[in-house]
């Protein structure tokens, strides 16, 4: 892929520089040098690949398809203290449908709307047959990055006292296997999951600390 791209730009940089040599040549006899056809136009344009993240939009709304996601809680209700700092601290059980048929494999991931740098959970290369998950389980082949707390596990809700935060958990269908493993930076594992889903769909929920 990375050939393709240098080719195009060379194609492209070609073509500049014999449009700049055309004018010069044609500038001192007064004639002026009939318009592009709209085939010829059509023909120098840059091809646009997943590899450019200005083209990614293949993730779709959840709203829009049928792929969709399903917690322990409704739409922004409480999420029951087991799952956060404060009780057991395990992952809620999860389960999925609709997925599209070019998955190869899932991904979730849990982020604070209130604080979204902040790793709680980070899953990749979820069997592309699980359609659930169980409370306090890594789902089958995951590979699960760094929490917060530089543990490759699952890390709950954990807001300051006194304070209510929004959190989100969105499972996607990946294109393709990561090259991932246990351990791995949870901001570079999410960076992967963008660029390969197909889709995603997600829950919301929230928590406050007394």
């Amino acid at each position: 892929m990375v050939v393709r791209l240098l080719s195009m730009r060379s194609f492209m940089i070609g073509s500049a520089a014999l449009v700049m040599a055309l004018s010069a040549c044609s500038s001192g006899d007064g004639r002026e040098m009939k318009p592009p056809e709209a085939d010829q136009q059509e023909s120098v344009a840059p091809v646009t690949t997943v590899d450019d993240p200005a083209s990614f939009d293949s993730v779709t709304d959840p709203s829009e398809g049928t792929f969709s996601i399903s917690g322990p809680w409704s739409t922004d209700e409480q999420i029951d203290a087991r799952y956060t700092c404060d009780d057991r601290n395990i992952s809620p059980p999860l389960s999925w449908s609709g997925v599209p048929e070019e998955a190869v494999a899932f991904a979730i991931v849990m982020s604070d709307l209130d604080a979204p740098a902040f790793a709680h959970w980070t899953v990749a290369n979820i069997d592309v047959a699980a359609t659930d998950t169980r409370e306090g389980v890594v789902p089958s082949l995951g590979v699960v990055a760094l929490n917060e707390n530089g543990v490759a596990t699952y890390f709950g809700p954990c807001p300051p006292r006194g304070s209510r935060h929004t959190y989100q958990i969105t499972v996607y269908a990946l294109g393709q296997i990561l090259e991932a493993q246990n351990g791995d930076p949870a901001p570079a594992m999410r960076a992967a999951i963008e660029t390969t889903a197909l889709s995603r769909a997600s829950t919301t929920f929230t928590y406050t600390r007394s």
